[in-house]
């Protein structure tokens, strides 16, 4: 009786079983690759977004700056920082030469600004920076503006 049961008694066929292992494996590689894009876009998107912020900061700073001081103070103050330099908001708004780096790893943004006096010293061109770096790329975001003597217009 046992041996009547078995001959009828159907299995799954190697064929059946390599099929269901190779779509098992495409399916879960197509799962990791879009994990991993999904990851590397959107630490992207971040450090875009935490330059632009920190750029914006860096320019706002400058615009503070220019109002705390005499205008003559903010153009000499300006006229060493044509390689770059960053408005120090910890202890009041002074000029420091260099950058100045948020976060760490990779995370990390750094910050700085560029000027150029102009013509008769009636203007000052100012560039905001914010660089990072991912995958190996160096990235950054600049804002532009020229800053005036509005107060004796």
């Amino acid at each position: 009786m046992l041996s009547k049961y078995l001959k009828h008694k159907k299995g799954i066929a190697l064929v059946e079983v390599v099929a269901a292992l190779g779509i098992a494996v495409v399916v879960i590689t197509s799962l990791v690759s879009l994990a991993i894009f999904t990851m590397r876009s959107s630490l992207r998107n971040k450090l875009l977004l935490e330059g632009t912020k920190h750029a914006n900061k860096e320019m706002e700073l400058v615009r503070a700056y220019r109002d705390s001081v005499s205008w003559e103070d903010f153009t000499s103050g300006m006229s060493g920082c044509g390689g770059g330099c960053y408005i120090n908001d910890i202890s009041g708004l002074s000029v420091g030469g260099g950058t100045v780096t948020y976060g760490e790893g990779l995370e990390a943004v750094t910050r700085y600004f560029t000027a150029a006096v102009g013509g008769g010293e009636e203007s000052v061109d100012i560039t905001a920076t914010a660089e990072w770096q991912i995958d190996g790329e160096d990235k950054s975001t600049n804002i532009y503006t020229t800053l005036t003597n509005w107060r004796n217009k």
